[in-house]
């Protein structure tokens, strides 16, 4: 039996009446859910879909929003993952660069598609109706609903690609990220350990399906073991989350960077709702040091923090329960992202590729069987990423003497000032430690005689009163000189992409 997602779907029927998905008041059994993905993939290859064939996919989240994705994989199609947030400018970016034969996408992005140039020349496009559960599209029903529930008899190699996942594109154009079945397979297993997946347990999704690592990451591993994902999105409230992982007994869930601060508050003050969590693990842009001491004084050894990408899919460094009690064994509990998960390694290297010493800062590399196989169309920037074997992330960091990694910052972002090298990521540490500062984020910008000077932009907190100058008397009472922001913007936000990480591209192009 070939080692494919295709498999696992066609397994998890096997689950039967439990329930896989909930969305508000509607619910999904496992035999549904495969037997309606089955009847889409037999009308995907109706259509004249091969093998290979792309498939973009553009759902809001709700109950509908797994099948076309399970579909293609039971077709073997590749599915390309679109944000339901994008604009017509980034979808046909994408439909253009993948070379799509096919759209799916649900009624609340049917302007994005109308304004396309690129979706009349498709093969197929298929729209599934609202995202709430409750408004069906009736063509859509019919066509997943009656008729012979078994999946097309094609074949799928595990070496045969399963998703085509676009970068989040924090410098420019999203490159796509092929993912072979084998490599998604080895994601699945490695994210069931180090999210501690509970078999048949209960998983609060509070992230979006349209962020492809999430699909690996959290969707498909609980698939995997029989549990139920309670679809928190689009109406995803700190109240309202809290009320279903105390309704359905949630056993995971994950925390976006932006929710950090509520969620700590809310699982101190109700306890009962976080009771049967085994796991509730961090997201999105890396998260200060108070805000993961505030986490783990709520959950425990609950909370947890890893490091992956789209190109990974998997977490390849997780923390464990261990690493954050006074035991633990990391130089810096609150800002470490884990040890490297077996098989996975992850180590920082030197300009030529060497390992450096303990503490010594490098680029981190991956090595993983989850790694993506190459970026589409793209082989300069394949194999600017893919060298012997290894996954060059672009991220700056550490290992400390006991193992555990430490991400300093984007070697993109790494400032060079009158020749010292200055990470971005020490300084912000810094700055987050100031009990008037929300957030921040450090970018180098031109300066005649440094080459690069510090600026930090930062957003205070509401009513705080902070200055400029006490910004810089902040940072220079616990940083080198040459360390110190020589300027510092006050702003009431910082960007972010649709992934919800800070886009330093964007800051740097305002303020040089």
């Amino acid at each position: 039996m070939a080692d494919t997602l295709r498999e696992m779907v066609l397994r998890s029927r096997r689950f039967g009446d439990r329930i896989a998905l909930r969305a508000g008041s509607s619910e999904r059994t496992y035999a549904d859910l495969v037997d309606r993905a089955s009847r889409l993939a037999r009308h995907f290859v109706r259509s004249g879909l091969g093998p290979g064939d792309r498939v973009a996919v553009m759902v809001e989240d709700g109950l509908r929003s797994l099948e076309p994705h399970l579909a293609a994989a039971l077709a073997g199609l590749v599915a390309v993952p679109v944000n339901a947030r994008f604009r017509t400018a980034e979808l046909d970016h994408i439909l253009t660069d993948c070379g799509a034969t096919a759209l799916v996408h649900s009624a609340g992005v049917r302007a994005t598609v109308a304004g396309s140039d690129v979706v009349p020349r498709l093969a197929l496009v298929l729209g599934t109706g609202p995202a709430d559960a409750l408004d069906t599209c009736p063509e859509y029903e019919a066509l997943v609903s009656h008729g012979a529930s078994g999946p097309p008899e094609v074949t799928v190699a595990a070496s045969d690609g399963a998703m085509i996942g676009y970068t989040s594109g924090t410098t420019g154009h999203p490159k796509g990220a092929v993912m072979t079945h084998a490599a998604g397979m080895a994601a699945v297993r490695a994210n069931v350990v180090a999210f501690r997946v509970v078999p048949y347990g209960a998983c609060a999704f509070s992230g979006s399906v349209s962020f492809t690592a999430l699909l690996w990451a959290l969707v498909h591993p609980h698939l995997y073991l029989g549990c139920s994902i309670d679809m928190l999105q689009p109406d995803l409230t700190v109240e309202r989350w809290f009320d279903r992982m105390h309704e359905h007994g949630s056993t995971f869930t994950f925390v976006p960077t932006p929710y950090l601060d509520d969620f700590a508050v809310e699982a101190t003050r109700r306890p009962e709702a976080v009771a049967r969590l085994v796991g509730a693990c961090h997201s999105a842009s890396p998260a200060t040091a108070r805000q993961r001491e505030a986490m783990a004084a709520a959950l425990g050894g609950v909370s947890l923090e890893s490091y992956g990408m789209t190109e990974t899919l998997a977490a390849v460094t997780v923390t464990t329960s261990l690493d954050l009690g006074p035991d633990s064994q990391a130089e810096d509990p609150h800002l470490t992202i884990g040890r490297p998960l077996p098989p996975a390694d992850v180590y920082a290297v030197d300009a030529s590729g060497r390992r450096v010493a303990a503490g010594e800062v490098g680029e981190l590399v991956v090595e993983s069987p989850s790694l993506f196989s190459g970026y589409w169309g793209r082989p300069e920037a394949t194999a600017t990423a893919l060298r012997g074997g290894r996954l060059h992330t672009g991220d700056l960091g550490h290992v400390d003497g006991r193992g555990f990694v430490y991400v300093d910052g984007r070697e993109a972002d790494l400032i060079i000032s009158g020749g010292m090298n200055v990470y971005p990521a020490e300084i912000e540490r810094v700055l987050h430690a100031h009990p008037d500062i929300e957030e921040s984020a450090v970018i180098g910008v031109p300066h005649l005689r440094w080459g690069e000077s510090i600026c930090a932009v930062v957003v205070p907190r509401v009513g705080s009163g902070l200055t400029p100058e006490e910004v810089v008397r902040h940072a220079t009472q616990q940083l080198a000189s040459y360390k110190k922001p020589t300027r510092v913007e006050l702003v009431t936000s910082l960007p972010r992409n649709a992934n919800l990480k800070v886009q330093k591209s964007v800051l740097r192009s305002r303020l040089t």
